[in-house]
């Protein structure tokens, strides 16, 4: 079932890309200092929408997951620890 609703998106997510680029053809130039692409407006506005995405997941993934990920190791170790179990080295 997975697999299907991970196909479908991904079908989606591949039309609505080419509808934004072939509803917007035109040339856009883009002024990055050093570099002046110029790219197709769909192209750029979807690679700013990754680019969104991307870090947004980044920053999600430092503020929230890795810091409860580290708590959780913690917080397992201690349990370990005072459990009072002997530990067998070998």
């Amino acid at each position: 079932m997975y697999r299907w609703v991970l196909l479908f998106s991904v079908l989606v997510a591949a039309g609505l890309g080419l509808v934004v680029g072939v509803l917007n053809p035109d040339p856009v130039s883009l002024d990055l200092a050093l570099v002046e692409p110029e790219l197709p407006l769909g192209g750029l506005v979807l690679s700013v929408f990754a680019l969104g995405v991307v870090s947004g997941l980044l920053v999600f993934w430092l503020m929230f997951d890795l810091p409860a990920r580290l708590r959780a190791k913690t917080r397992q170790r201690k349990k370990d620890q005072t459990a009072g179990l002997p530990v067998r080295n070998g």
